[in-house]
């Protein structure tokens, strides 16, 4: 089992067991990074934007950037798994789209070669001292992205459990993501009270309704200015009072400025 930390364009590629998983160990999150993660034993839930998976060992769960997703363990057994964050310039787009346009997940058990590439993680993590563990991790990392892309097109997708309602409001919030959205915005619209949208919401997604709506207008802001939109032509598109706000929960939200952002073309 391993952990490493590999910077920009790979973050993480970690292979975990946990003897005991409890539901305090892992939270809701989102992050600015797509990820791969292989389930690989344990009793558990994924729940991504909502939506509930309940893996087979070796259901590989896609991920993209900008979704909240976390782990809920059901029963105090073992839990093992792979988890690969990366930065989706990693591979040419159109493998990207392909792969990370919206959260899937297959199973791998019985498909000798895609597991093969998980399996030389470890041999590599072993075997390699730790430059050079980064530089073929990468490598293997960018051949198994483009193999996942043609894998993917004749696999079984799984069915997820979906909450009709939250999906509704994560389709309105992200339509309306550049309005004054709001919890007063989404009661009118489904003709709901607020009251009961806002407890509906925090328990399928395990966060707040306000927190998830002010950190989506971070990532919407954020693809706007790596396009090249200047940050007051961002603030107002998205509502915030002024830059030094924006700057504040930008920075709060992905751990790093504008300008850090722009300079190493995050």
């Amino acid at each position: 089992m391993f952990e490493a930390k590999l910077g920009y364009p790979v973050y993480e590629i970690s292979h975990k067991y946990v003897e005991t998983p409890s539901a305090d160990q892992y939270a809701q999150h989102m992050h600015d990074c797509c990820e791969l993660l292989l389930f690989v034993q344990g009793d558990a839930e994924y729940n991504v934007d909502g939506i509930l998976y309940r893996p087979r060992p070796y259901d590989l769960l896609a991920i993209p950037k900008a979704t909240y997703h976390c782990f809920i363990p059901k029963a105090p057994v073992p839990y093992e798994n792979y988890v690969l964050d990366f930065h989706q310039a990693l591979i040419p787009p159109q493998h990207a789209k392909k792969l990370f346009s919206h959260p899937w997940i297959i199973n791998i058990k019985n498909d000798a070669e895609f597991c093969h590439f998980f399996r030389m993680l470890d041999v590599y993590h072993k075997t390699y001292e730790e430059e050079d563990f980064a530089v073929c991790a990468e490598a293997l990392l960018r051949e198994l992205l483009v193999f996942g892309s043609y894998r993917m097109e004749n696999s079984v997708k799984v069915e997820p459990s979906r909450n009709p309602l939250v999906d509704s409001m994560i389709r309105l919030i992200s339509e309306h993501i550049e309005e004054p959205i709001d919890a007063d915005f989404l009661a009118r619209e489904m003709m709901l009270s607020k009251s009961y949208l806002q407890n509906v919401f925090s328990q399928a997604m395990q966060i707040g309704l306000k927190q998830y709506i002010m950190q989506k207008k971070i990532f919407a802001a954020h693809n706007d200015l790596m396009s090249g939109m200047s940050s007051g032509a961002v603030c107002a598109k998205y509502g915030f009072s002024d830059y030094s706000v924006f700057f504040r929960m930008y920075k709060k939200t992905l751990g790093y400025s504008p300008r850090q952002a722009k300079q190493l073309g995050l």
